[in-house]
């Protein structure tokens, strides 16, 4: 063979490896699929929220950003593999990342088309940035440039220090400038590091840092390594790159062609770039709840994070987190008498004191261990009408949004609920005799045991006497027959005196004798009608018959000393004096005649014309229909109409009557006042009432009116 031949046939070799090379790169990369990232590198601490909040890194095996909800995340902290409860843990995609600190290794080494790459630089990564990334250079070559300051305004960098760029030949220095370069970051900076390099450099002759020194320092400070690579004259280390970007949570891009020019590399360049700023921003927001959580010596509570993709490997990394132990406090506040049942409603007050905004609590009251109120409210209202009577405990707290228990007040509330009893006789009558039916009303929600009525004396109530049980039934409302009340209220109190008045009341007793009652009602005040044996004790048959049967009361004497009356001179005092008796007598008997009517309804039916009674007290007016020949009204919760809790007003104070074909208003006590039209009436007196008529008792105004009236407002002329 001759020589060209042979020489010929070399050149062929050579030129075919030439051309296989690449695609034996390619397929040799190809072959070995590239692991996602995950970085978290950097945590901070809301206080307001109890919870730390991870600014992390997560990017699948194409460099690209992972989609959410294709991955789980676990969370440990401490010493304490036990991974946290994920509903404390929240994770969601930044689409607006935070600033980040960039170094920019730039190779100027002769082999580099540098007009296309600082064209592509500027052009695609630097317009790509967020305005805030700070932004400095190294460019290297055989030397190694000093670093530049960090620019926030990426055009001035490119203006100052990138325009009209000399590339130099020799060695390159690739290797010393990226170790250079994970030192060169502000100390103790906060914020995500990431170095970019652009070459086409590899190891040469030079002696140059190692992969593994620059892989230490870089995770030291947990900086991002990101090699764009290309081929021109020179090669770059692609295995050695790809394992550097990898170990540091970064990503490589390697271009390659060989059969290239020099706006090749510059459109291959571009596009990298646009890809690193793509991933760039492949960031995530990591919050975590650290209620329970401790710092060590150093103040920090140390996290690790799994994230386990659909995919990619799983991924994990740790991160301190600086911690602040909140302080939180809730108490009762004062002026809750504990010591008295109580029958209407009460209201709990507590106060809180918290490092955490209010909208990250909630205050929850918990009555009988049961939660009974939660949200931002500091107060409770306890109706004891809406409980069934007893003992019940009332404990508050102070939670955290994810229900976890911040403070608890120091002891619990003993409250008493007890019921109202609603006591009336049946018809209403103040004066009982004969047959006599007792009504007891409860709440029909809560099955009560039997009812006690019981009557003492108003002149001395302490001696109480039971006249019987009231069984409730399942509307709540308990009856008690007593067949002849006079009959066990003499056989009660032997010597009661006609002018005596008695108390009934009905009672619920408590589960122990030493427990309160479970309900009780007011008082209700009664009297008897004189019996004859009364009667004959103050009205001897010897009296006078002269003597009329209405004054049969008085006294004999007196009834003697009127019969002699016409026999004997008598003196002008004595005149006087049996005038003012008779005058007494008068008033004595028109009282009895009123209280007679006010009892004892007669047989006139209702006129068919229905009057009505409209109630004005402050801003509450209420109308009531009279379909009743015996209306009473007062203060106490028996009557018919009730006017509420003014103190000037009788708990038996009135009535508004129809006898004798007329409605007629009387007081029902003879030291009770009211005004009719203006005009002050005390006592028992009759007033007709004729439409329109204005009763006022103590604060409020009753008018007396057609029930085809129904705004009597334009002629309501009383002022109250």
């Amino acid at each position: 063979m001759t020589l060209a031949r042979r020489f010929r046939l070399l050149l062929s070799g050579c030129l075919l490896t030439l051309i296989l090379l690449p695609a034996t790169i390619t397929a040799q990369d190809a072959s070995q699929p590239r692991k996602g990232a995950f970085v978290s590198y950097q945590c901070t601490f809301q206080a307001s929220t109890n919870t730390a909040q991870i600014n992390a890194v997560l990017m699948g095996g194409d460099g690209q950003p992972i989609p959410t909800g294709t991955y789980q995340v676990a969370v440990a902290a401490g010493d304490n593999p036990q991974a946290l409860d994920s509903t404390r843990i929240k994770i969601e995609r930044l689409d607006n990342r935070p600033p980040l600190q960039m170094i920019l290794v730039l190779d100027i080494t002769d082999t580099v088309p540098i007009d296309q790459i600082v064209n592509a630089i500027s052009g695609h990564l630097f317009s790509g940035l967020n305005p805030q990334d700070r932004v400095a250079l190294i460019t290297f070559s055989e030397e190694i440039a000093p670093i530049t300051q960090f620019y926030t305004d990426k055009a001035r960098l490119v203006s100052e220090h990138m325009t009209n760029l000399i590339v130099l030949g020799g060695d390159n220095r690739l290797y010393d400038s990226l170790l250079q370069a994970a030192g060169s970051f502000p100390a103790n900076s906060a914020g995500r590091k990431v170095i970019l390099t652009v070459t086409d450099s590899g190891r040469r002759t030079l002696v140059q840092a190692a992969d593994d020194d620059i892989v230490k320092a870089a995770n030291r400070d947990k900086i991002q390594i990101y090699p764009v690579g290309f081929y021109s004259r020179d090669r770059t280390d692609d295995a050695a790159l790809q394992k550097m970007a990898e170990l540091t949570g970064g990503f490589s891009w390697l271009y390659t062609e060989t059969r290239n020019s020099r706006d090749s590399i510059g459109t291959a360049v571009s596009k990298f770039l646009d890809e690193t700023v793509r991933t760039l921003n492949s960031e995530t927001l990591i919050t975590v709840n650290m209620q329970g959580q401790t710092p060590n010596a150093s103040g920090v509570v140390p996290l690790k994070i799994d994230i386990n993709t659909n995919n990619d490997s799983a991924l994990s990394d740790s991160v301190n987190c600086p911690f602040q132990t909140l302080q939180h406090s809730i108490a009762f506040a004062t002026g809750i008498d504990t010591t008295q049942p109580i029958t209407a409603s009460v209201n709990i007050g507590v106060n809180v004191q918290s490092d955490l905004s209010s909208d990250a609590t909630k205050v929850v009251f918990r009555v009988n261990d049961e939660v009974a109120q939660s949200g931002s409210s500091t107060k409770y209202t306890f109706n004891a009408a809406e409980h069934y009577p007893g003992y019940y405990t009332i404990e508050a707290q102070l939670w955290d949004t994810n229900n976890a228990t911040l403070a608890t007040t120091a002891a619990k509330l003993k409250l008493y609920a007890q019921q109202k009893l609603a006591l009336r006789v049946v018809g209403d009558p103040t004066v009982l005799s004969g047959s006599v039916q007792f009504e007891v009303s409860s709440n029909p929600a809560y099955a009560l045991p039997s009812s006690q009525i019981m009557v003492a004396s108003v002149a001395n109530p302490a001696q109480i006497f039971k006249l019987g049980d009231a069984v409730f039934q399942p509307d709540g409302k308990a009856t008690l027959q007593v067949d002849n009340i006079q009959t066990v209220i003499d056989r009660l109190y032997p010597n009661r005196q006609p002018t005596d008045t008695f108390q009934i009341t009905a009672s619920v007793p408590g589960a122990s004798t030493s427990d309160p009652k479970l309900a009780f009602s007011s008082p209700l005040t009664v009297s008897l009608p004189v019996t004859e044996q009364q009667a004959a004790a103050i009205s001897p048959t010897s009296a006078a018959p002269s003597v009329p049967n209405v004054v049969a009361n008085i006294p004999a004497a007196v009834v003697e000393r009127i019969n002699t009356i016409n026999d004997q001179w008598v003196p002008p005092a004595a005149i006087i004096g049996l005038l003012a008796l008779n005058y007494l007598l008068y008033r004595m008997i028109g009282r009895r005649r009123i209280m007679k009517l006010l009892n004892s309804p007669d047989n006139i039916d209702l006129s068919p014309q229905l009057m009505n009674i409209t109630m004005r007290r402050g801003d509450i007016k209420q109308s009531h229909t009279l379909t009743r020949k015996t209306v009473n009204v007062g203060r106490g919760s028996t009557n018919d109409i009730n006017l509420g809790d003014d103190p000037n007003i009788s708990r038996q104070h009135g009535a508004i009557i129809w006898r004798k074909n007329n409605w007629w208003y009387s007081n029902r006590k003879k030291d009770t006042v009211t005004k009719i039209n203006g005009k002050k009436i005390r006592g028992l007196k009759l007033v007709k009432l004729e439409p329109v008529t204005e009763i006022e008792i103590g604060q409020t105004l009753l008018v007396f009116h057609s029930n085809a009236q129904q705004d009597v407002s334009d002629f309501i002329k009383t002022n109250l």
